[in-house]
């Protein structure tokens, strides 16, 4: 059974997410701000997609910014 959950997330200028790797796809757009994600910069309007498996260790925010994320609260958190 496939288990989703939806988050407004707002990350704070200088902000680092921690690494995790994703139990499911993950999907966010981007409402405000920018981010640096998977070795792309990403603005206001912007989609990204992880598909189940893959790992994020570089999500970060230089100026802050508001995303809406659709992911699955199974995510293992790594070192």
């Amino acid at each position: 059974v496939s288990r989703r959950a939806t988050a407004l997330v707002r990350m704070a200028p200088g902000s680092v997410y921690a690494p995790h790797r994703h139990a499911e796809p993950e999907e966010f757009y981007v409402l405000e701000g920018g981010c640096f994600c998977g070795g792309q910069e990403l603005a206001v309007g912007d989609y990204h997609r992880a598909e189940a498996g893959t790992e994020h260790h570089d999500t970060s925010s230089d100026d802050g910014c508001l995303l809406l994320i659709i992911s699955s609260p199974q995510n293992e958190m790594l070192d």
